[in-house]
């Protein structure tokens, strides 16, 4: 008995929530005609005795249409987008939690897609600093131009840092005038001498009745124009490094010194092992010789290929073009400091009395036979880009600046 009581409850519920819903759906659906019908009323009709159909009215009512669309739709958010001559209602209290817990603004539509689609959110913030950046930009060039517009001539010229900038500015014109007016005139290849201490080689005991000075070449057929056959290497003497050697012991005897100057051809007919052979000669040379203390290797440079070789490598002396030498020292000897202190001290002694004609010091990772000798320069005279008789004209200057460092250094 019970259970046919259940039964029939069950059926008589089920009756009643069919028939709310057909309710539901029929109040639902009236609603949406006649708020339809009301709104294009509006958009066509009298508001107080007026008409008020205008042009931009009609975009109005579409966006109208579409809001309402959503309120029926939607009810449980009821969407509101105020519009001053449009469709509004107010905020109720239920909205206004719903709107905080949803992130939701009523007045704004948009709101409700991007709570419900984040991409559209981050879009639309990426949209805004965009359109930040573009305002702060045409500030900028704003400003920009205004100040450009506003900063006369006559402002910049009374500006107080631009007067002293050009006080200084005229100052340092007419200083440089009258320090090249009181300067006399000399000549461009010249350089002037700079001033630096150099620490002076120790002494060296020298038996001046023997030979003292042994030159020789480890290349002795490094050549000078105008004999540039075999890339700058020649067997014809006059126009080779010999022919410098010889100039140089004869200047060298001419002051004093019994000098030995070896001629072999270390780098011919092979150009290998052109030091292991130049060692042979300097070894026997100095066990027949022990008075041998000072030596020398005279070489000939490479010019460099810009422009500027051939000016450089000359300077003017007495009226005459001379070969300018530079001094070269390997690092891969035990007495590196004291051949550098020796080289360095030969270009002083250059610079004192002839400024410019030696080069800068060159050192590089190498022995070059300097081992044998804490008084030992491999020399190289003059470059590729100079003729033979510049060579030979630097002997003569070279010869008194080796004179005076040997006095200098000698008991």
């Amino acid at each position: 008995m019970v259970k046919v009581k259940v039964i029939e409850m069950k059926r008589y519920y089920r009756w009643i929530g069919v028939f709310i819903t057909c309710m539901m759906c029929i109040l639902a659906c009236g609603m949406l005609i006649l708020d339809t019908k009301e709104m294009i009323v509006k958009a066509n009709g009298v508001r107080n005795g007026q008409n008020f159909v205008q042009a931009h009215e009609k975009e109005n009512i579409k966006d109208d249409l579409f809001i309402q669309m959503l309120n029926k739709t939607i009810p449980a958010l009821e969407v509101n987008y105020k519009k001053e001559n449009g469709y509004s209602q107010d905020k109720t209290f239920v909205k206004m939690v719903l709107g905080k817990l949803m992130n939701f603004d009523y007045e704004d539509p948009k709101t409700l897609f991007k709570a419900q689609i984040s991409m559209l959110k981050e879009a639309d913030d990426d949209l805004a600093e965009m359109d930040d950046y573009m305002l702060l930009k045409d500030q900028e060039n704003n400003i920009a131009k205004n100040h450009d517009i506003n900063n006369s001539l006559e402002e910049i010229e009374n500006n107080e840092i631009v007067k002293k900038t050009k006080e200084v500015q005229e100052l340092a014109v007419a200083s440089r005038k009258a320090k090249v007016e009181s300067t006399p005139k000399k000549n461009t290849k010249q350089i002037p001498i700079v001033s630096s201490p150099v620490n002076m080689p120790n002494k060296v005991e020298l038996n001046m009745n023997k030979p003292v000075i042994f030159i020789y070449h480890t290349h002795a057929t490094e050549s000078y124009m105008p004999e540039s056959i075999g890339n700058f290497h020649s067997l014809k003497r006059r126009f080779t490094v010999r022919a410098v050697g010889d100039k140089l012991t004869s200047y060298l005897v001419r002051k004093g010194y019994k000098v030995i100057h070896n001629d072999t051809l270390h780098d011919y007919p092979s150009y290998q092992q052109s030091y292991v052979r130049a060692l042979e000669t300097l070894k026997s040379n100095m066990d027949k010789n022990p008075s041998l203390k000072i030596i020398f290797d005279i070489h000939r440079d490479a010019a460099p290929n810009n422009n500027t070789a051939r000016e450089n490598s000359y300077v003017v002396i007495n009226g005459q073009k001379v070969a300018r030498y530079s001094i070269v020292v390997g690092t891969k000897n035990k007495n590196t400091e004291k051949l550098l202190t020796f080289a360095k001290y030969i270009k002083a002694k250059s610079d004192e009395l002839y400024p410019g004609l030696a080069k800068k010091t060159i050192t590089k990772p190498y022995r070059f036979n300097q081992f044998n000798s804490d008084y030992y320069a491999l020399i190289e005279i003059g470059n590729t880009a100079n003729n033979i008789d510049e060579a030979i004209r630097t002997t003569k200057y070279l010869a008194e600046i080796l004179d005076r460092v040997i006095n200098d250094i000698k008991k």
